[in-house]
């Protein structure tokens, strides 16, 4: 019916059912006269339907094997990208053997896309002479196509999940790259100021500037990125000028405070070279009673304390003048470690003429009452002979064996003073390493009950 209406014509005895079929009634005698083509024009319709449906199946094929072929391509570039990455951060055996292995995969994903090319050259679905035949083949073929494509993008997939973490490390790395470079940037010019201002109010040396002028050179060669260094040299030259910028800011800023530091120390230790200078003049007087009134053995190893002392404000004083003239050529830091060697020099000399005059001290108190100090020690060996009792019936054997081998070395210390000339420094030497012993002993019996049932 779609070819032409249905017409009939009975008033003149003719009817035409389709085109090419005539029937004629003539006195009671039908004549049919059939047209050329009415049994082939019978048979059109279902062939044209099947030739559709071919046309239509090849069709979706063709765009279900550019799909798969898009895909595959898209994979294979962004992995490329990928590993590029990688090589870039992570020059490594790893990620040249990663680089070989995906050079391999894409000699198939090569393979696979030239195949999917030459189904589409020999197939152009959009010729208006082609058969059914010619369709299915079409179909069969981008089918068996888009399935290889798919199966090389798989394995691409499985490719780049083997190297995610090695890929992940990369990106990490790459996504560095814009904020590290920018804070090197900014400490660069953070330094730059603080240099400018130190300048200006002419606390920097020429070091100062020739420091920061490296530095830019070093921010220059950071500018031509990762093309120049690759990623991995890139973030470690910007941490690399980053860190030597902050410094130069840091010391920079604080060159008004070191300036005001310096001036304070060289004048009180200029004050402080003069005290003990003048109080060296009292030492030779104390040393002098030392050995009208004590045995060598009591003062010889302090024979040279006058002369050492003498040295060490003479290197004072030398130090102390140098750190001015590092001063006022504004090179703070050999100032400041000048001034450091002055101070130490200038204690050395305090504690040897301490070590004299606490020396003469201890040994008048001694020898005007020797009893006394047997007493002290005495006293501390029966309060730590308590404590060993306590609540017992005697003392533990340890603690017991310990103190009375003290108690016996304090009765030969007080053997010797009843000779004609004590040597008192060894007496209170001795008195002295008693007590510090039985002190120990204290501490290690409490320590023991401490950790254990008493």
């Amino acid at each position: 019916m779609a070819l032409g209406a249905v017409r009939h014509r009975i008033g003149s005895g003719v009817a035409v059912l389709w085109p090419g079929v005539v029937v004629v009634h003539a006195a009671a005698v039908a004549v049919v006269l059939v047209g050329p083509g009415a049994f082939a024009g019978g048979e059109t319709r279902p062939w044209r339907r099947r030739r559709e449906a071919a046309r239509a199946a090849a069709g979706a094929a063709r765009e279900a094997a550019g799909e798969a072929f898009l895909r595959l391509d898209t994979a294979q570039r962004d992995l490329r990208i990928s590993l590029e990455t990688v090589r870039a951060v992570e020059p490594t055996d790893a990620s040249a053997d990663a680089l070989r292995r995906f050079e391999t995969l894409s000699d198939l994903v090569d393979e696979a896309s030239a195949s999917y090319i030459g189904v589409m050259d020999r197939h152009p679905l959009d010729s208006d002479d082609l058969e059914t035949t010619d369709y299915d083949a079409a179909r069969r073929e981008l089918e068996a196509v888009a399935r290889r494509l798919d199966d090389v993008g798989k394995e691409l997939e499985r490719f780049g999940g083997s190297i995610g973490p090695m890929i992940a490390r990369a990106d990490a790395a790459l996504s560095q790259l814009p904020p590290k470079t920018e804070q090197a940037r900014q400490t660069v010019r953070a330094a730059e100021a603080a240099v400018r201002v130190a300048v200006r109010e002419g606390l920097a040396s020429a070091a100062y500037e020739q420091r920061l002028a490296a530095l830019h050179a070093d921010l220059a060669e950071l500018e031509k990125g990762a093309v120049a260094h690759g990623v991995g040299g890139t973030l470690a030259l910007a941490a690399r000028v980053t860190t030597t910028a902050q410094t130069l800011y840091e010391e920079a800023d604080r060159l008004p405070r070191l300036r005001d530091d310096v001036t304070k120390r060289l004048s009180s230790l200029r004050t402080r070279a003069q005290a003990v200078a003048s109080r060296a003049d009292n030492l030779e007087p104390a040393l002098s009673r030392l050995r009208q009134g004590y045995s060598a053995a009591c003062w010889a190893d302090l024979e040279g304390t006058g002369a050492a002392v003498a040295r060490a404000v003479e290197v004072a004083e030398a130090r102390i003048d140098e750190a001015s003239a590092a001063a006022n050529g504004r090179e703070w830091a050999d100032a400041v470690s000048r001034l450091a060697t002055a101070r130490a020099a200038l204690n050395n000399a305090d504690e040897a003429m301490a070590a004299v005059h606490d020396r003469l001290r201890d040994l008048d108190e001694v020898a005007r009452d020797p009893e006394g100090e047997i007493e002290r020690t005495r006293f501390a060996l029966r309060d730590a002979q308590r404590l060993a009792v306590g609540d017992r019936a005697a003392a533990e054997e340890k603690y017991a064996r310990s103190l009375d081998a003290l108690v016996f070395r304090l009765e030969a210390v007080g053997d010797q003073v009843d000779v004609p000339h004590p040597d008192w420094w060894r007496f209170l030497t001795e008195t002295r390493a008693i007590r510090t012993q039985v002190a120990r002993i204290v501490q290690q019996i409490r320590d023991d009950r401490a950790g254990g049932p008493v």
